[in-house]
């Protein structure tokens, strides 16, 4: 169905992707970049409505992959389940695990990280990774390829006085990947993390929008600029495709630079 990538390293023609939080921002990116290089795609996100945009979206661009669009909420494992039974009645065996939705609801003093807080954030950045994960390793192991990919942040690398629920989930799924990668990766899955720098999405519209903060993240950067959800997909793609196949258990952080720079 695809010809513009049709025997190159990058060629996911026939493999099916799973997206979580592909309505918008990063995700959406991710998900049409996969079905732009042939993979059929599942669009999930909380609503029906924005998903449904990103799937007609696609499906209009005929020499791609197909999508289709299901609304899940990403804390409640019978959505998931459901999720995976819609993609796997749609278009068979799903290759290719994309964990992106994320959850971000707790900014200050860890004396105000409640254990209602934490719970829900806990089950949004980790909880859908290991019960997407879960549902589709075995599947991938005995065909004897999969990619699981979890979308981080460069947040989790650092410490941090006031992002403490989030670095926590985030820090645990990068750990739960390494795990994942080493216990299949002889079975032909591959599973990464890529942890993303500040990109132009809705979530880090309030940093963007204010010069200081601003200011303040770019004085870090080695390119001196935002990313793009596009950047980003880019590492997916590679991650996904035969171009990635030697890759297993890192986390890849595409922060242009934020993370080596000393001074």
């Amino acid at each position: 169905m695809n010809g513009r990538f049709a025997g190159t390293l990058f060629d996911l023609s026939g493999r099916t992707a799973l997206v979580t939080g592909s309505s918008r921002g990063i995700g959406r990116a991710i998900a049409e970049r996969l079905a732009q290089h042939g993979a059929n795609v599942i669009v999930s996100g909380r609503k029906l409505g924005p998903a449904e945009v990103v799937a007609t979206a696609i499906n209009a661009k005929s020499d791609d992959g197909r999508a289709i669009a299901f609304a899940a909420n990403v804390t409640r494992p019978d959505d998931l389940n459901a999720l995976v039974d819609a993609g796997e009645a749609a278009f068979g065996a799903i290759d290719i695990l994309v964990t992106s939705a994320g959850l971000h609801i707790h900014v200050g003093p860890s004396a105000a990280m409640t254990d209602e807080i934490l719970a829900k954030t806990m089950a949004g950045n980790f909880g859908q990774l290991h019960a997407l994960s879960q549902r589709l390793l075995p599947s991938m192991a005995s065909r004897g390829w999969g990619r699981i990919i979890n979308i981080g942040t460069i947040a989790a690398h650092f410490g941090s006085g006031i992002y403490h629920s989030y670095t926590l989930s985030k820090s645990l799924a990068m750990q739960y990947v390494r795990n994942i990668a080493v216990e299949h990766g002889a079975a032909g899955v591959r599973a990464n993390t890529v942890s993303p720098g500040l990109t132009r999405t809705d979530m880090a519209a309030g940093l963007i929008d204010d010069p200081d903060k601003l200011a303040r993240e770019l004085s870090r950067s080695t390119v001196g600029r935002v990313g793009e959800p596009d950047e980003i997909a880019g590492v997916v793609v590679m991650l996904a495709s035969e171009a990635g196949g030697y890759v297993n258990g890192q986390t890849i952080a595409a922060d242009g630079g934020m993370t080596i720079r000393y001074e």
